[in-house]
Order: structure tokens, then C-alpha cells, then sequence
């Protein structure tokens, strides 16, 4: 089993309130870890799409290593 991400750098994103974007090396930098690889896995059930619900937003798309957070 890998490593966990850290979170705690991205919630200011969410707190915010707004649509955001994040690269997979500002992902990496922010949580630890790397982006993971599948964009349907990432966008359904990763630990980001998960903690991305949590805080009441959902992964709308990954493209070219970028990852498009919506409010629900």
C-alpha cells in the first residue's frame, strides 16, 4: 500500500468556495504524493475525490495532468 496524501495544504482551496485547478506537480507538492495515473479513478474514487466530497466539491475532470474542481 502506498503512501497517504496530505490534505491539509489543499482545504484552503476548498475554503474558498470557487472552482479550482490544480497540476499534478502542484497536487504532488501540496499532498506528498503523485497524482494517480487513471483520470476515472482519480475523478470517481481516489482519496482526492473522496476528500473532494467531504468539502462539498467533486472532481469534474482530469486532462492533461490537470485536475478541475467544481462546487456541488
Amino acid at each position: 500500500m502506498g503512501k497517504h496524501p496530505k490534505f491539509d495544504k489543499l482545504d484552503r482551496y476548498f475554503e474558498k468556495g470557487k472552482d479550482f485547478q490544480l497540476t499534478d506537480a502542484q497536487y504532488e507538492k501540496m499532498t506528498g504524493i503523485p497524482l494517480p495515473k487513471d483520470g476515472q479513478y482519480t475523478m470517481k474514487k481516489s482519496s482526492l475525490a473522496k476528500h473532494a466530497t467531504k468539502n462539498g466539491y467533486y472532481v469534474a475532470e482530469v486532462q492533461e495532468k490537470t485536475v478541475y474542481f467544481k462546487k456541488k
